[in-house]
């Protein structure tokens, strides 16, 4: 993804030193080669005069090489035209090494500690570089030296050169303001401008300190990490001296150096030399005064401000160091505030896509009923396979479950946090799913504008579910067997190897015994593949067996009566749901559920019966019997229901047994 204009920078090396971090501008290109006048000068002797040059052009930042007698190198290619720059380029002039970065929390320079090295250095002023402040507390944020005038009704602050409304103000803005910021890099971009007004220093940098494992024997170390960096006239911002961080972090208190243009212990590189020049050392001969503040939290130190000037700019006070102590208190708790808040709404995320996943499998565990065998089977196999990281097949006809059984197969399994990604092969041209499984470089094809990142690298961690593998070609058939090997694949147009850590869960409806004689798939795939097979029984043979044996008279009856105006997609409907509802070995009026929905244009309709002679006693007879059927054989309720006694119901039964 290519970066906007307006957050481009280089990251500088020399040798296996950070030296610099250049903001890239839209409208200056900037030029990299031995001549002092360059943005980026390279004091080397295999680096040219005008060497190579970085540009924006077409919404992009490119680098080309200018004719150069060595060549420009762009992540170990020598450069042939002007290519395009993405976050992480790597870009070789002479000994100098440029990172291409999008963003500043991608600067992450080694902090190396030269206190105990030797250093020749060479005063050029007659004055001796020295620290010339140190100061633990800001005395403007200080409430013992806080005096309230009761006539101006306002805060006094010794500081000399500054009216104290002024400092006033903009400190209580500036924490108003902060306290708006939804990014720490937005708040350490937001109070470094305001401290280089204030000061009027030209270049800065917020700098959080994060620490690393100590080892035993070795000195304790930490890494800078870059949270904005500010710096006027298209000049490059340089880090603080390995040896300003080491006392900060000991002694806890800001310091203030001037007249340090020819320390290299307190800038930040080592004194030039007639013979070697580099973009560090020219930056030690510029740098005349500089502060580094503490950003402190309790007895915690969080981070530093610096600020530098140059020869040509004027040198920082300790009216500056108070304000700039000042500034970075605010800017600490500030900080803290939005680091506290990002966490809780990272965890606030996990919890509720832990929710989301807890209540997706409730929902499948409610899908999966049914009592019949087949079903109890399946399921007491998904028990014991389920926490294995074995491959499954899962075999059944189209729309029997088969996504359903991968989802409870990897819910039951250790990789249950990690992620389930289900891809249908048959959907799929043999160019695309390679793309979909595996990924593809930026330019791999027509329409590949950007890296993706295919299924498998999705998955990492989790399960892949690849549904009607049967339909892979041969080509992809060879590639997947190698990531069911544990080897690693490529991305499409690419040549770096990938290994993950996927367990693969496949399925068909085809006959791939079949498949296999015809030469349509592979048979070491198919051995791969079918370590542990599963069978999805279809909705006919996984019913419970239970249900009614047919319809009652009064079922039979309401039926006949019935206009049945959904034809007979609602008769297939009714005998469906007496088939589900019905509780006792016949079908009653009740268990149909018939409508009575009548359609326009639609009469309604009524059933002929034609006469037939009877007596009464034949009447009788049949509207006992038909009541006894109703009642299931319970003689007391058929003679509750005629309104006649029990004994006068079994002697006409008796009556009707006798010939």
């Amino acid at each position: 993804m290519q970066p906007n204009n307006s957050s481009a920078y280089l990251i500088i090396r020399q040798g296996h030193r950070w030296t610099d971090v250049f903001r890239l501008e839209a409208g200056h290109p900037l030029i990299i080669g031995r001549a002092s006048s360059n943005e980026i000068p390279v004091a080397d002797e295999r680096s040219s005069r005008r060497h190579a040059e970085i540009f924006f052009e077409s919404g992009e930042w490119k680098v080309r090489d200018l004719g150069s007698r060595n060549g420009t190198f762009l992540d170990g290619q020598k450069l042939e035209q002007a290519k395009s720059l993405v976050p992480g380029n790597q870009i070789t002039v002479g000994s100098c090494r440029l990172t291409f970065a999008s963003s500043l929390d991608e600067v992450v320079p080694p902090l190396e500690f030269e206190e105990n090295s030797p250093q020749s250095t060479v005063h050029t002023q007659s004055e001796i570089p020295s620290i010339t402040h140190r100061q633990s507390k800001s005395s403007i944020l200080d409430p013992e030296s806080l005096k309230l005038d009761s006539k101006a009704s306002r805060i006094a602050i010794p500081v000399q050169n500054h009216p104290v409304p002024v400092i006033a103000t903009e400190l209580l803005q500036l924490a108003f303001d902060l306290a708006h910021e939804q990014s720490v890099a937005s708040a350490c971009e937001l109070a470094l401008n305001r401290l280089m007004l204030a000061t009027g220093c030209q270049s800065g940098g917020v700098l959080k300190l994060e620490p690393t494992i100590k080892e035993p024997h070795k000195s304790s170390e930490s890494l800078l990490t870059v949270l904005a960096a500010l710096q006027r006239q298209s000049k490059a911002y340089h880090p603080v001296s390995d040896t300003l961080v080491a006392s900060v972090r000991r002694d806890n208190t800001a310091i203030l150096a001037r007249n340090i243009s020819s320390d290299g212990h307190l800038v930040g590189g080592k004194p030039a030399t007639t013979s070697s020049m580099s973009t560090q050392a020219s930056h030690v001969l510029t740098t005349n005064s500089l502060i580094v503040a503490p950003m402190r939290i309790g007895n915690h130190l969080l981070g530093l401000v610096h600020l530098y000037s140059r020869h040509d700019e004027p040198d920082l006070t300790p009216d500056h160091l108070e304000i700039t102590l000042a500034v970075a208190d605010v800017l600490a708790v500030s900080i803290d505030n939005l680091m506290r808040q990002q966490s809780l709404e990272q965890k606030l995320k996990s919890s509720r896509n832990r929710i989301s996943e807890l209540e997706q499998q409730l929902g499948k565990a409610a899908e999966w009923i049914g009592p019949s065998s087949a079903l109890k089977q399946l399921r007491e196999q998904v028990q014991r396979v389920g926490p294995t990281n074995a491959t499954v097949l899962i075999r059944g006809e189209s729309g029997a479950g088969k996504e359903l059984v991968a989802r409870a197969i990897h819910d039951m399994s250790q990789r249950v946090t990690g992620p389930f990604v289900a891809i249908n092969c048959a959907a799929l041209t043999p160019t695309l799913l390679e793309s979909e499984l595996f990924g593809h470089e930026k330019g791999a094809f027509t329409g590949a504008t950007d890296r993706k990142l295919g299924k498998f690298e999705q998955a990492s961690g989790g399960t892949i579910m690849l549904d009607e593998l049967g339909e892979m070609s041969s080509e992809i058939q060879a590639k997947f067997l190698r990531v069911l090997e544990g080897k690693a694949f490529e991305r499409v147009g690419g040549s770096k190897p990938i290994q993950v850590d996927v367990r693969v869960i496949a399925a068909t409806n085809r006959d791939l015994e079949q498949a296999v004689r015809d030469g349509q798939f592979r048979s070491d795939l198919y051995f791969r593949l079918r370590v542990i097979e599963l069978i999805v029984p279809p909705l006919r043979v996984s019913r419970s067996g239970y249900g009614p044996a047919g319809f009652s008279e009064r079922a039979k009856y309401a039926m006949q009566k019935h206009d049945w105006p959904g034809n007979v997609r609602e008769l297939r409907n009714c005998v469906e749901r007496a088939f589900v509802l019905a509780n006792g070995p016949l079908a009653e009026p009740e268990d149909l559920a018939l409508s009575h929905l009548q359609l326009p244009g639609q009469a309604t309709a009524t059933v002929a019966h034609p006469y037939q002679e009877k007596t009464i006693e034949e009447l009788e007879q049949q509207h006992i019997e038909a009541t006894l059927e109703y009642t299931q054989g319970q003689k007391n309720r058929a003679a509750s229901i005629l309104g006649i006694e029990r004994s006068t119901l079994d002697r006409k039964l008796k009556k009707f047994q006798s010939p």
